[in-house]
């Protein structure tokens, strides 16, 4: 009986002795990390600290207090290994090691690591997906954004990016869904204002672009309806008023294209003469012969001259 206590009491001691080591140990890497950290050597540094955190779970209860610390230090060095990976140029490990990081921070409930990790993987997913558009891989660089979005699902940079891939697909309907998306998150922010008018400056552009391929496909009545909806994300230029101004005239609303011409004359800074072609084409349709007259004597310049000329002499008897 007393073999078998003292065997048990040898046991215990020896499995102290072991717990006592092993806490030991990964103080020992702890403190070879924070070495590292210092030289700012931080992408060295990760996996010591994963060691360290390895040991210091092993430990259990009697290390909890040194891996909150090896926790804390961990977070951060997945975080600044990715800013140092991203300044050496090198993104793709960069990402890799900030999503670790990110990952890390959801295990341990770290908001600060979770946020910033998030925010920097996310943001460089976007870059390389603006790389893979601007080479036309519309689909890869669609799923790349999709990646950032996981990630950081607030990351306008992402949403605007997608748009900008429906637009190159002359998806108008998913265009505006994702450009909404970006304006509703963006307006009234300090930070995000900017990328809130660039979705309303790329949407306007694009529904007046699509609204003059309708005009020039004979469909005036689509045209219309196109371009005054981009009104509805950004005011008009000259060209905007003009392509309205001939649609209107197509469809004989008199009214309304003399309204379209009157406005594009008022933000045309250059020669007008084929605006006031159009004008005068309305008041003609209007009825309004001194109108058109007075319209047509300001066609200077381009194709309309001599049509003008004609109008004027052989049809209006302009005095």
């Amino acid at each position: 009986m007393l073999k078998k206590s003292l065997m048990m009491m040898g046991l215990v001691v020896f499995a102290l002795g072991l717990l006592a080591q092993t806490v030991e140990e990964a103080g020992a890497k702890y403190n070879e990390g924070n070495e590292l950290v210092k030289q700012e050597n931080y992408e060295a540094a990760v996996p010591v600290y994963e060691q360290a955190m390895k040991m210091a779970t092993e430990a259990g209860a009697d290390a909890a207090d040194l891996r909150g610390n090896i926790e804390k230090q961990l977070g951060n060095a997945y975080y600044r290994a990715g800013v140092s990976l991203y300044k050496d140029k090198k993104i793709n490990a960069s990402i890799a090691m900030l999503e670790k990081g990110h990952a890390f921070g959801q295990q341990i409930d770290d908001e600060d690591i979770k946020n910033k990790t998030a925010d920097l993987a996310s943001q460089l997913r976007s870059k390389v997906a603006d790389s893979m558009r601007k080479k036309n891989n519309l689909d890869e660089a669609y799923v790349e954004y999709e990646k950032a979005l996981t990630i950081d699902p607030t990351n306008v940079k992402a949403m605007y990016g997608q748009g900008l891939v429906y637009k190159e697909k002359n998806d108008l309907e998913k265009m505006k869904e994702k450009m909404n998306q970006v304006i509703e998150l963006s307006d009234g922010s300090d930070k995000l204002q900017k990328m809130a008018d660039a979705a309303r400056q790329t949407t306007a552009n694009a529904l007046e672009v699509a609204g003059a391929k309708e005009l020039q496909s004979g469909d005036a009545r689509k045209a219309i309806a196109l371009i005054n909806e981009s009104f509805t994300y950004q005011s008009g230029e000259a060209n905007t008023y003009y392509y309205l101004l001939i649609a209107y005239n197509k469809i004989s609303e008199w009214e309304n294209a003399i309204a379209a011409g009157t406005k594009a004359l008022e933000l045309k800074k250059e020669d007008a003469s084929e605006i006031y072609f159009g004008l005068g084409q309305a008041s003609e349709g209007k009825g309004d012969a001194a109108a058109a007259c007075e319209a047509y004597k300001n066609v200077t310049s381009g194709p309309n001259v001599e049509s003008a000329k004609y109008q004027m002499t052989q049809k209006l008897k302009c005095s």
